[in-house]
């Protein structure tokens, strides 16, 4: 699950600056607006060994300039729990999806996009 957001707005105020530069920027964007998210995941996780719990955080960022984006979900390189907390967002023939990816995701996305703004407003806008 991702987190997307349309900086085409933006996109003006990011041509002046060198690639990198925007890059840095808008990946510290991200970072802010993942935070609420992870918080939202950390509370509406189910726990039944805590391992899931302890593995939640950014998979990784992709895509570039105003298309970028930021994975969240479980770190671990155990399969079994990758395997636990998509079981647990989406289900399988034996148990419905607890849906709690979607469900953090839709409690935080407010504060997230705010995050993002804020941040942005920061680094941008001196």
């Amino acid at each position: 699950m991702g987190l997307e957001f349309d900086f085409a707005e933006l996109e003006d105020a990011l041509i002046g600056l060198g690639k990198n530069v925007s890059t840095q920027i808008l990946d510290q964007a991200l970072d802010e607006g993942a935070k609420p998210v992870i918080k939202a995941m950390n509370k509406n996780v189910p726990v039944d060994t805590g391992k899931l719990k302890h593995s939640l955080g950014e998979i990784k960022k992709d895509g570039s300039n105003i298309n970028r984006k930021i994975h969240l979900g479980s770190t671990s390189n155990n399969r079994e729990i990758v395997a636990r907390a998509y079981y647990q967002e989406y289900g399988n023939s034996n148990m419905n999806g607890k849906k709690w990816m979607k469900k953090s995701y839709y409690q935080s996305k407010d504060e997230a996009i705010n995050a993002i703004g804020d941040s942005l407003a920061k680094d941008l806008f001196k």
